[in-house]
């Protein structure tokens, strides 16, 4: 499944990208960014999993490959310390219930396992807590030092919390998880059913924050209303470097390109940049890098670092076949 193939409401929406110009907003006032994370994974459109240089975009190594109709872009994510990668599968043996498979890859070893029935997996920062949509519902998170999982139902965002297509990530300060839910797929018969979340339409963008403290106390789930934001989906999803407890957002303009938003846990909105004619993919894991789309027929992969409001392009740019990134 390409990444560039993206699904709004169960329509599959194809990004066509053209030139590059950037058109930059308020801005960040931060110094020079931190190095980013040296590697990055990408899954390309053949499902042959391989780490790259976050430097130079070189392949380091090839870590797997994944036979046709397998492996699924419901989340990918990689260890801070480059120590593994999780990613979904569709199981090769059907049951009554469908359901994604989240594995694990040692990236050392080569070795998969079984972690959950799920998708969308999210690491925080020390890469000790694994966030992912639980099955059918909700979102689990499980200690990986001693294997215990909690979960919250996310009742409030009723028929979507089913989280297989939402945006998940932690914010900076290890303790709360960000998710930007996805509207509820229709089938295009009629008119769109009128769903709600939050106490309001599917029409109406929130955000979900889910304090994660520590064990065995509950997490705690708020769903916060976002009222004049430009971001339509969440792209891309990024620990902000100036503040541990706020989100950046990078998602399609109305209008097209990509927006770049701060998201507080009040639902505070602050415009950081915007890139025409782009696409973004990940943020690093300190939130002062990006890799994003731009291009036209074959679109070129471009890591950039955000300085002082500023997007500036790094050393490579390269037309890597491309299905599903994580860094």
């Amino acid at each position: 499944m390409l990444l560039v193939m993206r699904t709004r409401f169960g329509l599959a929406i194809t990004v066509l990208l053209v030139g590059l110009a950037v058109v930059f907003v308020p801005s960040l006032t931060r110094a020079a960014p931190r190095a980013p994370m040296p590697t990055f994974v990408l899954v390309n459109s053949s499902e042959d999993m391989s780490v790259y240089s976050s430097v130079t975009g070189a392949r380091v190594r090839t870590l797997g490959a994944f036979s046709s109709n397998v492996f699924t872009d419901n989340g990918l994510a990689y260890a801070p310390d480059g120590s593994a990668v999780y990613f979904t599968l569709i199981p090769r043996h059907h049951t009554r219930h469908f359901f994604l498979r989240l594995m694990r890859l040692d990236v050392a070893s080569g070795r998969q396992t079984v972690v959950a029935a799920g998708a969308q997996p999210a690491l925080n920062n020390d890469g000790n807590q694994l966030a992912y949509g639980a099955f059918p519902q909700g979102l689990a998170v499980r200690d990986l030092k001693t294997g215990q999982t909690r979960t919250v139902a996310m009742k409030m965002l009723g028929e979507a919390a089913d989280l297989g297509n939402a945006s998940i990530h932690w914010l900076g300060d290890g303790s709360t998880i960000a998710i930007m839910p996805a509207g509820t797929p229709w089938d295009l018969i009629g008119k769109p059913p009128k769903l709600r979340w939050c106490g309001t339409s599917q029409r109406r963008p929130v955000v979900v924050f889910v304090h994660v403290p520590a064990p065995p106390a509950p997490l705690i789930a708020t769903c916060v209303h976002l009222s004049g934001t430009s971001v339509t989906g969440g792209d891309a999803l990024g620990a902000d470097p100036d503040s541990p407890s706020a989100l950046l957002a990078a998602g399609d303009a109305r209008g097209g390109g990509t927006v770049i938003e701060k998201i507080t846990e009040t639902g505070k909105l602050t415009p950081l940049l915007t890139i025409p004619d782009s696409l973004a993919l990940a943020f690093d894991p300190s939130g002062s890098h990006l890799l994003y789309l731009a291009g036209h027929k074959k679109p070129t992969l471009t890591e950039a670092s955000i300085t002082n409001g500023q997007l500036v392009p790094g050393s490579w740019r390269d037309r890597l076949d491309l299905g599903a990134l994580a860094w």
